[in-house]
């Protein structure tokens, strides 16, 4: 069977209404840099600013032996926490980005994305199925054109999903597409690239959007769960438990065109 996590057929990004102009009608992903989200104040704990942003490794200090000089210190706790100078540079940008395995995990009552996506922003731009696969062919294609830009991760790759880590279990290396699991919330999608002229945020444009995006208000979109329907009857959900969910998923995943990544 295909593994669901997988598959994505939603691609969201949120934003205030005087943004979505220019981002359905030019493409402009403004990409802030590390730094930028590292040093950012939130009134609330896990939202844009993350102190941990670009970290290199974290390790639990009880599974490490600390040397002053000649001495070995003991009893040690906590985390010690790594990190590069150069990656402070990385400009990024981020969009939810939600799979079916995320979908079937929140069960038969559907997947109810957080409330605290209202305070990113009262407009919701949706990209959906087969045109997550454009969106991603459009940002390539401006990405290939710029002379001024670069990559480091993963052979150059440019974009990838966030996966969550356990601050307090975690201990060894950490890259731009890792994050600690109080950000888990907001299932990121992020596209990761250094300038190579200047630093500061980047405005990448990827042209015209209007042929693949939706807009809505925010919280007409989060007050509604997602749910994965059978096309042979559209108003009955999956009422069933997780093994019998994940083998009717087998059957519908068949019949329906998507990108496997």
């Amino acid at each position: 069977m295909e593994d669901p996590n997988k598959f994505y057929r939603i691609l969201i990004k949120f934003m205030d209404e005087q943004y979505v102009e220019s981002f359905i009608n030019e493409g402009l992903l403004f990409m802030n840099n590390i730094d930028f989200f590292k040093d950012y104040e939130d009134a609330d704990e896990a939202l844009r600013g993350d102190v941990h942003e670009g970290l290199a490794a974290s390790y639990k200090a009880e599974e490490l032996t600390i040397k002053f000089g000649e001495h070995i210190l003991e009893g040690a706790t906590g985390k010690v926490d790594v990190r590069y100078n150069r990656e402070g540079a990385t400009n990024i940008y981020s969009m939810t980005r939600i799979s079916d395995g995320n979908v079937l995990d929140a069960g038969e009552e559907g997947l109810f994305l957080s409330d605290k996506f209202k305070k990113f922003g009262n407009r919701a731009i949706l990209i959906a199925g087969s045109n997550i696969v454009e969106f991603e062919r459009r940002l390539q294609s401006a990405l290939s054109e710029q002379t001024d830009i670069y990559s480091e991760f993963e052979k150059g790759r440019a974009s990838k999903q966030v996966s969550y880590l356990n601050r307090t279990k975690h201990h060894g290396k950490m890259d731009i597409y890792n994050k600690f699991d109080d950000y888990a919330w907001q299932y990121e999608w992020r596209i990761a690239f250094k300038q190579s002229k200047s630093k500061g945020p980047y405005p990448l444009k990827i042209g015209n959007l209007s042929d693949i995006a939706q807009v809505f208000e925010t919280d007409a979109l989060i007050n509604e769960p997602i749910k994965l329907v059978e096309k042979t009857c559209n108003k009955k959900m999956f009422r069933t438990n997780t093994a019998s969910l994940l083998r009717r998923y087998a059957v519908f995943a068949k019949n329906l065109s998507v990108r496997h990544q």
